[in-house]
């Protein structure tokens, strides 16, 4: 089974790797297209011609496809070439609408909208450019947020919705103004101006216009791009000696294009010279389809029925409501003006349908999951049983062994234990015999420099003292060569002395007081008596007071533990009268 699982990973792995290494395929295309894409802002047109030297049937992957289409309807549209078939764009909209970056999904919806403007749909060209603006907050080609805003108004203004081309413009030209394109900056501002001229808001137009005039004011050579909306701005809010000063600038009528000479003719219908607004109209060229223009038919209807011409008047208001109910049943017919609305609805209805595509996955993954899960639980239950016998006696045979095993390592830690606390021990005793050896040399050199400086002792100390020197003595010599012989003189002084209780104490005291005399003055001072002080020097040489009390076979033993407390000023159930007796006598 394990086997199997593994065969299948590695079979998967191994497609995985084929696949992936036969999608990832580039041709020597590719520097081609970096090279054409580099060129594409400066030099347009050898960008068109380097593309138009790749072969495109010997084109790699699917992004590289994708990126030759996009590239290509780049320079046809910068080169002024405009297509209205999606056989050079299609490889890009199949790639880059799912797999593209937010940049190249933009320019990809960006020009499918304008071939579909050149096919004259402006209903799917305003789909394809309202799904680019999604792109807005992700991508960072400002060029083309630009240019798709201003594509987007062409299309809004042809539905009469004014608010939305201000807005479009508007923000177009906050965009080229960042690049520092100042020239499609400027054409941005005066469509924005037109819109508020059309929809008569006036403090907007004002504060478009204090931004245009600073505009030109930084690049004159822009000023003919502003210069025909101010006649359109006097005409909507100036009065009749504004209009009468700019109609100044547009003499002879011959030098102005046709759908200025109708902005002209409204302005002198305006301060009432119905001659010259006649004769400005008269000039418009029948071929150039400014005569059939809304406001050429609105301007021409005033005009007539202003000079007396009644029935031309009337006709040309026929024409004009002709006109108007066209342009009206063109835009229902295509649902321009609800295309905002209908994008919504068909987002929402594409988060839905995601959201439940998401769901339904990821139930079919838990499912796939809990099969996989069962199946290995199933696996597993019929190894473990098909183990079960085979396991129960090898556990058998390996509990026995362990047992035999546990018992023989329990006596060779019990072995090794011993060994252990013996050499411990013996540790412990040369420890305890090197240390009393060193206070048993202490003491012998202490008492001998006593004898040698002080001349002035008293005959029963220095018998003391002798005699003590002479037991240490031979103590150290038994200690150090392990000869019971040196033992036998300090043997035969010690049970004499502890069979005279008295002697043993007196002589312990008087050597104490030559040895710590300010000891025994410290005893003296808390009016401790002489068979008290001696019964503290048992505790000095090292007695507890079981011990002490034990040696003086005295039944007023504790009666004296008591006195000495009291002077001294001890605790009787705090301080351990031993511990304090050698702490006392060490630190005086």
């Amino acid at each position: 089974m394990r086997k199997l699982i593994l065969f299948i990973f590695l079979t998967l792995t191994l497609l995985f790797m084929v696949m992936f290494i036969s999608c990832g395929h580039k041709t020597k295309a590719w520097v081609m297209l970096d090279n054409a894409e580099n060129l594409m802002s400066s030099l347009p047109d050898s960008a068109l011609v380097l593309l138009s030297s790749i072969d495109r049937e010997r084109l790699g992957d699917d992004e590289e496809k994708a990126r030759y289409a996009l590239l290509m309807s780049m320079a046809l549209d910068k080169n002024y070439i405009d297509t209205t078939t999606f056989d050079v764009l299609q490889p890009a909209i199949d790639y880059y609408l799912e797999n593209g970056s937010a940049d190249e999904r933009l320019r990809t919806l960006y020009y499918q909208g304008r071939i579909y403007q050149n096919q004259k749909d402006n209903d799917l060209a305003m789909q394809s450019f309202m799904r680019g603006r999604e792109c807005f907050g992700h991508s960072s080609d400002t060029l083309t947020m630009a240019n798709l805003l201003v594509a987007q108004g062409t299309i809004l203004v042809t539905t009469y919705k004014f608010d939305d081309f201000i807005n479009v413009n508007l923000e177009a030209a906050e965009l080229y103004g960042e690049l520092g394109r100042d020239d499609y900056e400027i054409l941005s501002i005066a469509n924005a101006l037109d819109g508020c001229i059309v929809t008569g808001d006036k403090n907007k137009a004002d504060s478009i216009m204090s931004i245009a005039h600073s505009k030109v004011k930084i690049n004159p050579e822009y000023a003919s791009e502003i210069s025909p909306y101010l006649l359109s701005y006097a005409i909507k809010f100036g009065d009749k000696e504004d209009i009468a000063d700019l109609l100044n600038y547009y003499s002879p009528a011959d030098s102005i294009n046709d759908m200025t000479k109708i902005d002209v003719a409204q302005a002198y219908f305006k301060i009432g010279d119905i001659v010259k607004a006649h004769q400005c109209l008269n000039s418009i060229d029948s071929t150039s389809g400014a005569n059939e223009s809304l406001k050429y038919l609105a301007v021409k209807t005033d005009i007539l029925e202003q000079a007396g011409d009644y029935a031309g008047a009337l006709t040309a208001y026929r024409d004009f409501s002709t006109t108007i109910d066209s342009i009206h049943q063109s835009i229902f017919s295509h649902d321009l003006l609800f295309a905002k609305e209908r994008h919504e609805m068909e987002k929402s209805n594409l988060l839905k349908l995601h959201k439940r595509d998401k769901f339904i996955w990821l139930i079919l993954c838990f499912v796939f999951v809990l099969l996989i899960i069962a199946g290995y639980i199933y696996y597993r239950y019929r190894l473990s049983k098909a183990k079960n016998l085979q396991e129960e006696q090898e556990n058998k045979r390996l509990q026995l062994e362990q047992e035999n095993l546990k018992r023989e390592n329990e006596n060779l830690e019990l072995r090794n234990n011993q060994a252990e606390l013996e050499c411990e021990r013996q540790l412990l005793v040369a420890e305890n015999l090197r240390l009393k050896i060193e206070q048993l040399e202490d003491e012998s050199a202490s008492l001998k420099e006593i004898l040698e400086k002080r001349k002035d002792l008293a005959k029963p100390i220095e018998d003391a003292i002798k005699i003590r020197i002479e037991m240490l003595n031979g103590l150290l010599a038994t200690q150090i060569t392990d000869n019971d012989s040196y033992a036998k003189p300090y043997g035969a002084w010690r049970d004499r002395i502890i069979q005279d209780k008295d002697e043993f104490m007196n002589t312990t005291r008087l050597a104490f007081k030559v040895s710590h005399p300010r000891f025994i003055e410290y005893l003296e001072e808390h009016m401790l008596t002489e068979s008290e002080i001696n019964y503290v020097c048992l505790y000095a040489i090292g007695l507890r007071g079981k011990e002490a009390g034990e040696y003086m076979q005295l039944k007023r033993h504790y009666h004296i533990s008591s006195d000495v407390r009291k002077k001294l000023g001890i605790d009787e159930h705090q301080t351990n009268l031993g511990i304090y007796i050698r702490k006392l006598m060490k630190n005086l």
